[in-house]
C-alpha cells in the first residue's frame, strides 16, 4: 500500500462539519511531522553509512592495458571454502566503461565487465600470457632423455617393464 506523500496531503473537505475540518488538520499536521522526522533520520543514517564505507574503500584507477586480478567468491558446489581461491587472473583491461565499471579480457580471451572493487593490481607484467602463447604444461615438465636408443627399442616392443617369466609346474 502506497503511502500519501506531502503533495497527498490538500484532500478537500466540506465546510459543512466542523469537526472534519479540525480532524483533518490535525492529521495533517502529524503526517508533516512524521514526514520531516523520517527525512532527517534517513539523512543522518545515509551521512553515517558513507562514513562507515568511506574507511574502508580505496579510490582505484585503472587504465587500458593494466593487468588486474578479479575478485569471485562463488565457488563450485561440493568444494571445500578452506582451499578456494577468490583471486583469479592475471586480466588485461580492454576497456574503461566508466570511472567504477571496466572491460576486462582473460588469458582465454573471454571478456567481462565489473566493477572496479573487485579488481586489484596485478605487477608481473610477465604473468600475462594469452593461450596462443603459452607453453603447455607437458613441455614445462619434459624431462632430458638419458636413455640409449636399445632402451628405447627394448620399451617399445615389451613396453615398460621386462616381460614376465612364466613358469610351467
Amino acid at each position: 500500500m502506497p503511502l500519501p506523500n506531502s503533495d497527498n496531503l490538500k484532500a478537500r473537505v466540506s465546510r459543512e462539519n466542523p469537526d472534519h475540518l479540525q480532524r483533518l488538520q490535525n492529521l495533517k499536521a502529524s503526517l508533516n511531522a512524521a514526514y520531516n522526522c523520517v527525512t532527517k533520520a534517513n539523512k543522518k543514517a545515509h551521512q553515517n553509512n558513507k562514513r562507515l564505507y568511506d574507511r574502508r574503500a580505496k579510490l582505484r584507477k585503472f587504465k587500458v592495458g593494466d593487468l588486474v586480478y578479479l575478485y569471485s567468491s562463488a565457488m563450485k558446489p561440493g568444494l571445500s571454502r578452506k582451499f578456494n581461491k577468490h583471486w583469479s587472473g592475471p586480466h588485461k583491461i580492454t576497456r574503461v566503461v566508466t570511472h567504477l565499471n571496466y572491460e576486462i579480457v582473460d588469458q582465454n580471451n573471454k571478456k567481462q565487465t565489473v566493477h572496479v572493487n573487485r579488481l586489484k593490481s596485478a605487477y608481473d607484467s610477465e604473468a600475462w600470457k594469452p593461450k596462443a602463447e603459452r607453453k603447455t604444461v607437458e613441455k614445462l615438465r619434459k624431462k632430458p632423455n638419458l636413455r640409449s636408443k636399445e632402451e628405447e627399442e627394448d620399451e617399445t616392443k615389451f613396453g615398460p617393464h621386462p616381460p614376465l617369466e612364466v613358469r610351467q609346474p
